[in-house]
């Protein structure tokens, strides 16, 4: 069924009899839906913006940004259904072991779920996204590093592939340019959710549960709004909303002449050991090989620094056993309570704080990528593989510098899981602490980032969410 709140004729209308009603119609948001219904729960599944692209919903994303730069928050993500994945370009890895093991870096870095409980979960998301689940990661002989391996998606646009199955569903009900206002509370619990379209058409939808799904940035802002309103009434005075946001700083640190037969990129990463005594968190390098006349003029500008390596590998330039490649990191940004979202005092249109994004890059973010770096320049050298020159701005530990990719567009925590509610929002089945039907879906959930893209376990955890909501 579907209902467009902004083509209704009535006013005000009441909605009941769902088990869940999600607000936020991303990958989260129909993953869940999808696999309710697949469970035979009755599901209402309630999207701010609506089935195409509109700039009346996208205009309310635009916010503040303090701190490092960082791009426009209205064109880091989408707001109408299908959610970001409408524009997100299919690169997918899931968590690793080590990242559920950062018990050396201090309590806030645990997990309150293992590994295991997340990868079972992996070969159904992996169909949902169009992937091999199978991802061939390896160690490299007598070495600290591990080559390892990302899938690409088509990508899947969940808006188009899922919206005529959902919308044809019986037990799913679609709401369109359906902007959460208010919600209606007692006990702990919210009995329903108060919505308003762009021409002020309003309806209230009443559940046994509640999910919010609106993303990395929203979920934070909707939560502080909602305690500021009503205080502790159904969420815990004590976690930290908005807290220990997290994205996954992209720069390029250099160039290397590279022995090797491949022209694809590569990936590295170090291992979880090299990781744990290095006290880091997770790195991905990424290989990109140059082009014949690039790799050339790398060669001229090696040939002060290493001359006897440069001199050896030019004659196997020509049979395409040298490359010259660019060195690229995507890395691992640690938890830190200064980084976080806040309220501001301007309002959007429908009368809801607009966020403020606080986000720094800070010692351990620098950390990690240094000590990865040096852990596969010191694998090149003692292999004899190739050879790096890195840029002025992380040989001579300058700024970083403005001009380069800055990060992912991946907005993660703020509403992260944890044991502890004075460390974390939701608690291992992504309840709300405080709250007794309140569920969060989607990375605001992530208790550490890894250097992983996202997509791949936004999906994992709805599943899995889905499964503990089913029961």
């Amino acid at each position: 069924m579907l209902t467009d709140l902004n083509k209704s004729s009535l006013n005000f209308k009441k909605f009941s009899g769902f088990d869940v009603a999600i607000i936020g119609a991303g990958a989260a948001g129909i993953t869940l839906a999808k696999k309710l219904s697949y469970y035979g729960k009755k599901v209402a599944l309630i999207e701010a913006g609506g089935k195409e692209y509109d700039e009346e919903s996208q205009k309310i994303y635009s916010a503040k940004k303090v701190g490092d730069p960082y791009f426009e928050l209205d064109t880091a993500r989408l707001r109408y259904f299908g959610g970001s994945t409408n524009h997100w370009g299919g690169m997918c890895r899931t968590f690793e072991t080590e990242d559920f093991n950062r018990e050396y870096l201090g309590e806030k870095y645990i997990w309150p779920i293992s590994y295991n409980e997340l990868d079972r979960f992996r070969v159904e998301a992996c169909n949902i996204l169009e992937i091999s689940s199978y991802f061939n990661d390896k160690s490299l002989e007598n070495s600290s590093i591990e080559s390892i391996d990302f899938k690409f998606s088509s990508p899947v646009r969940f808006g188009r592939k899922y919206f005529n199955d959902l919308a044809s569903n019986s037990l799913v009900h679609i709401f369109l340019n359906s902007n959460l206002v208010d919600v209606t509370n007692v006990d702990s619990k919210i009995t329903a959710v108060n919505v308003k379209s762009y021409n002020k058409t309003q309806a209230s939808i009443h559940a046994n549960n509640f999910v919010f799904s609106m993303g990395g940035i929203e979920n934070s802002r909707y939560l502080l709004w909602l305690q500021k309103v009503y205080g502790n009434k159904f969420i815990s005075s004590s976690s930290p909303i908005g807290r220990y946001w997290m994205e996954h700083p992209h720069f390029t640190l250099g160039k290397a002449l590279i022995k090797t037969s491949s022209r694809a990129t590569s990936y590295y990463a170090l291992s979880q050991e090299a990781q744990v005594n290095n006290r880091i968190m997770n790195c991905g390098l990424r290989v990109e090989h140059m082009t014949h006349k690039d790799t050339e003029i790398l060669i001229k500008n090696l040939l002060c620094n290493a001359p006897k390596f440069v001199e050896k590998i030019i004659s196997q330039m020509n049979e395409n056993l040298i490359c010259g490649v660019t060195i690229r990191a995507a890395w691992e940004q640690a938890p830190d309570k200064r980084n976080f979202i806040q309220l501001d005092n301007e309002k959007d249109q429908f009368g809801i704080p607009k966020p403020i994004l606080n986000w720094k890059k800070f010692k351990l973010d620098r950390e990690t990528l240094v000590k990865s770096l040096s852990e596969f320049n010191n694998w090149l050298l003692e292999s004899d593989t190739g050879r790096l020159q890195l840029m002025d701005w992380i040989l001579n530990e300058k700024d970083y510098p403005l001009d380069d990719e800055l990060a992912g567009h991946h907005h993660m925590g703020g509403t992260r899981m944890h044991k502890n509610k004075e460390l974390g929002v939701v608690d291992s089945n992504c309840k709300v602490h405080g709250s007794k039907n309140l569920y969060i879906a989607g990375s605001s959930i992530f208790t550490t980032s890894g250097h992983n893209n996202p997509t791949l376990p936004i999906v994992q955890f709805s599943l899995r969410l889905a499964e503990h909501l089913s029961l």
